[in-house]
């Protein structure tokens, strides 16, 4: 895999031969071994979760401050550059200006919205930003029942960690599901993030550093 074109590599050229978005759509519009690697990579998302693909918005949102206003301009009412100035001053409203330029995000009444509210990226690119999200989390604030912490670890078979990932990729789709539901709509800029893994580091050979994140 490592002479390998990185997938969001494959989708920026697929996407523009074909003029389509839908990861879905793409994957399906192809046969053999391009089908098969789009699989491998984007799977977990197909005939799971509506994901659209942007052409090189893989790139743009490696830096941090534009990946958590694209983030908050994602959720269905978007965000504000009132927020988007107390939260990251005046380089987030630069960095928001660059978007709007880029035609990745637009202003409708007021709000700022992604031009894509699903969208994934590679999990390197999901990865690096990780640290900055966790800070986020804010344990003084549990009281108010907004917040949420576990973390487990045990020494487990590679059946367990199946049964596990199972369990995970079922909650996923229930929450993102209330997410979207109209019944649920807010104006709480809320997050989750489902992780898990193993207490190794560097023991293992990685077949493919690049596969799909749902944002």
């Amino acid at each position: 895999m490592k002479n390998d074109p990185a997938p969001h590599t494959v989708l920026n050229i697929v996407s523009a031969l074909t003029n389509e978005k839908r990861l879905d759509r793409l994957v399906k519009a192809y046969d053999g071994s391009i089908r098969e690697y789009l699989q491998e990579s984007f799977g977990n998302f197909l005939d799971e979760i509506d994901t659209h693909y942007k052409l090189d918005l893989n790139d743009i949102l490696k830096d941090q401050i534009t990946y958590f206003i694209y983030k908050l301009a994602a959720n269905r009412k978007g965000t504000d550059i009132v927020d988007i100035n107390y939260t990251f001053g005046k380089l987030g409203v630069d960095k928001l200006q660059y978007l709007l330029e880029k035609g990745l995000v637009f202003e409708e009444a007021g709000r700022i919205h992604a031009s894509e509210k699903n969208f994934s990226l590679d999990v390197s690119v999901a990865a690096s930003h990780l640290p900055e999200l966790v800070k986020y989390y804010k344990p003084h604030q549990v009281g108010k029942g907004q917040n949420l912490f576990y973390s487990m670890s045990e020494t487990i078979n590679e059946d367990g960690i199946r049964k596990i990932k199972e369990i995970q990729k079922e909650a996923i789709k229930k929450i993102h599901a209330i997410m979207n539901s109209p019944f649920y709509e807010g104006d709480i800029p809320f997050f989750t993030l489902d992780l898990c893994d193993t207490l190794r580091l560097g023991h293992e050979t990685v077949e493919s550093e690049n596969t799909g994140v749902l944002q």
